[in-house]
C-alpha cells in the first residue's frame, strides 16, 4: 500500500508539472483535446476530452462520435460551469461536464424500458485533483456536491490518469456498476431510473473537491433542461 501511495504521489506530480509548463507556455487554452479515451463503461478513465470552444453554460451541446477502433457510434453532451474556487493552475477557464451515451430502446427486466444507455460520464476540472487510495488498492477522488442547495452529499468518483478530471465511477465498489446511478442523481437527485412525468430535474450543483498541493475547487453547473441527455443515457424509464 506505501509503494502504491508513492506511485499516486509522483503520478500527481508529473500531472500538475505539465499543467504548470503548458499555462506558462500557452496561457489558458480554449480547446482541450482527447487522448486515448473512448466510451467503454469500466474502462480506467484516461484524459478528458472536450472541445471547450464549442460548450455553452446555457445548454447542453450535443455531438454524435464515432470510435473507429471499435465501430461504435455514440452522443457526447458537454455543459460548461462555473469556478466559484478555480485551481491555482488549470488551462481551461471553466469547469466542463461531459456525458457519453448510446441512443436506442433498451429493455428493461421489470418491463419498462429507456430510450439510451448510459457509457460514461466526468468533470473537466483541468488542474490536477487531490486523491486517495482505498484498502483494495483503488485511487479516488473524494467529492461533495449539493444538488438546488439541499443537503452536501459525499461519495468517491474515480479520475482521470492525468488527475485533470474527475469520472463518474465507483472505483472503491465494483459491484456499484457503470456510474449511470451518479448522472442519475446529478440530473434528477436520486440514483435510480426517472420515472417519466414524475419529479422535476435539478436545476444547479455546487461541487467541491480536493487540489493537489492546494485548498478546495469548487465549481457550479446550472442545469439547463435535462430531457435530451436523460433521454439518450437511459436515465428516464418509460411504461
Amino acid at each position: 500500500m506505501e509503494s502504491l501511495n508513492a506511485t499516486t504521489r509522483k503520478l500527481r506530480i508529473l500531472a500538475f508539472v505539465i499543467i504548470l509548463l503548458t499555462t506558462a507556455f500557452f496561457g489558458s487554452s480554449p480547446v482541450v483535446e482527447a487522448q486515448n479515451a473512448h466510451p467503454v463503461s469500466g474502462q480506467e478513465p484516461t484524459t478528458a476530452p472536450v472541445a471547450a470552444a464549442q460548450t455553452s453554460t446555457d445548454s447542453w451541446h450535443r455531438e454524435e462520435k464515432t470510435d473507429p477502433l471499435r465501430g461504435t457510434k455514440y452522443s457526447q453532451f458537454s455543459l460548461a460551469g462555473k469556478f466559484l474556487t478555480a485551481p491555482k493552475k488549470a488551462p481551461n477557464e471553466n469547469p466542463i461536464m461531459i456525458v457519453r451515451c448510446i441512443p436506442g430502446r433498451d429493455n428493461k427486466s421489470n418491463h419498462g424500458h429507456t430510450n439510451g444507455k448510459f457509457t460514461n460520464g466526468y468533470i473537466l476540472v483541468g488542474g490536477v485533483t487531490d486523491s486517495s487510495v482505498s484498502e483494495n488498492g483503488n485511487s479516488f477522488v473524494s467529492v461533495q456536491f449539493r444538488l438546488d442547495d439541499g443537503k452536501l452529499q459525499s461519495e468517491q468518483w474515480g479520475h482521470s490518469t492525468d488527475f485533470s478530471a474527475v469520472f463518474f465511477a465507483h472505483p472503491t465498489c465494483a459491484l456499484c456498476g457503470s456510474g449511470y446511478d451518479v448522472l442519475a442523481n446529478l440530473l434528477y437527485g436520486h440514483h435510480v431510473y426517472h420515472k417519466e412525468n414524475t419529479t422535476s430535474q435539478v436545476r444547479k450543483i455546487v461541487i467541491g473537491l480536493p487540489e493537489f498541493l492546494g485548498g478546495e475547487v469548487v465549481m457550479q453547473f446550472d442545469m439547463p433542461d435535462a430531457t435530451e441527455v436523460a433521454e439518450a443515457c437511459g436515465i428516464i424509464l418509460h411504461k
